[in-house]
């Protein structure tokens, strides 16, 4: 037997592999862990790089259900699952041989904008003493994986059928974070230990726990149904775009999903999440180019169901002590103003993250109304202003304007494409929904949430640079390239 270059490398790789499996076995440490996971990651990255898309899908599908499960230490999360499918994915689009893309003006100031502030981001962890471990996990988790999730979706959903696949996925794990934070609701069983999280019981609520899904804390649960709820509706309407036989199962599926999304969001029990929901179903139901009529009927048959539901629900306690509560509005705007102190005193480069509630005890206490400020920054922008500074914060506020940009270059494109509507309309009704939670819950240190914000982004910079001359110069290179890649028939004898 002749020994070539590949089965060297694939003799070499399994050698690896049993030892790193073995080392975990026998002594379960950090460095045999981490060498085990990249050897894992690896494997996966080259069974993925046949078709990335489906194992993109997969990994939407699967992520809530293993997202508590699937981690070690289990005190900690050095290895989780989306850590390591998120890496085998950008591993695997890394080795697939291709030209260079054209990238639309948009999607590219977009995507340096995230950099950007990534890198500022990545700076002022490495920098914050001393809890410099637990800002790069942060670092992680909230900002490299949602780029990596962007990346991956820009890069595989380059035709309408897969925007309406990797909406689908995101419909499924919608659905199955909401049965999970229903069942927690009505049976009594907690995943939040598991995820690192705590349970939350709500003292104004006559000590309700508050339900959280697969996730750690209840805020990423009813921001990520909020963003699955969009895509959700993307597929829904979506497939009324396409032929006669695919209207059927989106006209009866779509709905069934979206319900049991929006029962997901009303046992969360936050304001903004009951808020939200209204809004995403005119948004995604209605906004469409040229229609404003459409619009109007949309926004009014919601608004009728919502009063319908308000008026019977005044007779729940909760509902009426959640509503009620003005106190802890109070407490926000008194906590603002904490957050605008600690800035001072740090004004270019922030106190560090995750050292808002450190900092905080060495700030004055504010009172708005007769309420004190509470200990934690309650919107992602006060917390990225004093933790960051000047320029963690200007960098936050470029991204939030590029991608504002994106979107309208989105919006020329709908007029040209029924798909693109329904995109614009969903996309616009998530950004808005994360946006309405950043602005009163500091959303921005969690992963799960921002990962579905950068699916819905990586959807509709994909349909922009898919579309047009960019999209029909990029098809006319992959069809040359899979011309050039076909051998010669040979000829007959």
């Amino acid at each position: 037997m002749r020994l070539v270059p590949s089965a060297a490398w694939s003799a070499l790789y399994t050698a690896a592999g049993i030892v790193a499996l073995a080392g975990v076995l026998l002594s379960p440490s950090t460095p045999t862990v981490v060498l085990f996971g990249s050897v894992m990651v690896t494997a996966f990255a080259l069974l993925c790089s046949r078709s990335p898309l489906v194992a993109g899908v997969t990994w939407v599908v699967l992520s809530p259900a293993l997202y508590p499960f699937v981690r070690y230490p289990r005190s900690g999360s050095l290895l989780t699952f989306d850590r390591m499918y998120l890496s085998a994915l950008v591993l695997a689009l890394l080795m697939r041989r291709s030209g260079r893309r054209p990238s639309a003006p948009s999607v590219r100031a977009f995507a340096v904008a995230v950099v950007v502030f990534a890198a500022l981001f990545l700076i002022r962890a490495v920098t914050t003493h001393p809890h410099v471990v637990s800002a790069v996990e942060t670092f992680i988790d909230a900002v490299l994986l949602p780029c990596a999730a962007f990346f991956i979706c820009r890069r595989t959903a380059d035709t309408p059928r897969k925007l309406r696949m990797w909406a689908a996925g995101l419909m499924v794990s919608g659905t199955l974070v909401a049965v999970l934070g229903v069942t927690e609701r009505y049976f009594g069983y907690e995943l939040a230990s598991l995820s690192g999280g705590a349970v939350r019981v709500d003292s104004e609520a006559g000590g309700l726990v508050r339900v959280s899904g697969p996730y750690s804390v209840p805020e990423v649960y009813a921001l990520t149904l909020a963003l699955t709820l969009a895509a959700t509706l993307f597929w829904w309407m979506s497939g009324r775009t396409h032929g006669t036989r695919s209207r059927v199962l989106p006209s009866v599926v779509g709905p069934v999903l979206a319900t049991v999304q929006l029962a997901g969001l009303i046992v969360s029990l936050f304001r903004v999440a009951w808020a939200c929901a209204p809004v995403i179903l005119v948004i995604g139901l209605g906004l469409r180019v040229g229609h404003r009529l459409r619009l109007a009927a949309v926004g009014l048959a919601v608004a009728l169901a919502v009063l319908v539901l308000f008026v019977p629900l005044q007779d729940n306690a909760v509902f009426r002590t959640r509503m009620g509560n003005t106190d802890n509005v109070a407490g926000r705007l008194a906590t603002y103003q904490v957050g605008v102190e600690i800035w001072r005193s740090a004004p270019l480069t922030g106190v560090g993250i995750n050292r808002f509630v450190d900092a905080q005890s060495r700030v004055q206490a504010r009172e708005v109304w007769g309420v004190r400020s509470v200990k934690s920054p309650h919107s992602s922008f006060i917390a990225s202003l004093a933790e960051q500074g000047a320029a963690g914060f200007t960098a936050l506020i470029a991204v939030c304007a590029f991608c504002a940009r994106m979107l309208r270059r989105l919006g020329r494109l709908a007029p040209r494409d029924p798909t693109h509507q329904v995109l614009r309309a969903a996309v616009m009704a998530g950004v808005l929904s994360y946006l309405a939670f950043s602005l009163e819950l500091t959303m921005l240190p969690y992963g799960p949430s921002n990962i579905a914000l950068a699916v819905l982004l990586g959807l509709s910079a994909a349909a922009i640079e898919n579309a047009g001359p960019l999209g029909a110069e990029r098809r006319t290179r992959t069809a040359a390239g899979r011309a050039a890649g076909t051998p010669l028939a040979k000829p007959a004898s």
